[in-house]
């Protein structure tokens, strides 16, 4: 048999009814901290779309060549970075030598070299390709 929830307090919840008045008596307070609380997340939710760039030195852009029509166009090769958003929390990823993540947050898009996004990818830690 299951117990049913009591309908009013005890007369014995001292805790019980010092928390409902201290309650009323800052409820303006209470409302403003939640205010700020949930204008908080919805920025740090917002952050997450933008990708953090955890690639070393970036893309090198050759010098275009001016003048000479001899010079052939340059060539476009696959970008070689990936944009991936995780399932979990990581902490201490280490990746072949000398490619150490200390914290990747969940649901953060990040931006990685596309070797780590696939490593990454078939370990089950990527949710999304973006």
């Amino acid at each position: 048999m299951v117990a049913q929830a009591r309908t009013r307090t005890s007369p014995k919840d001292m805790t019980g009814r010092r928390k409902a008045q201290l309650m009323e008596q800052h409820k303006e307070e209470l409302l403003a901290k939640q205010q700020e609380v949930s204008l908080r997340n919805a920025i740090a939710a917002a952050n997450l779309d933008v990708p953090v760039d955890l690639t070393a030195g970036g893309e090198a852009v050759p010098p275009a060549a001016e003048g000479d029509d001899d010079v052939a166009a340059p060539v476009q090769i696959a970008p070689d970075f990936a944009t991936v958003r995780l399932v979990c929390d990581l902490e201490h990823v280490t990746i072949g030598q000398g490619n150490v993540y200390e914290e990747l947050k969940e649901g953060q898009a990040y931006r990685l070299p596309l070797a780590h996004a696939l490593h990454l990818h078939n370990l089950g830690y990527v949710g999304q390709w973006l």
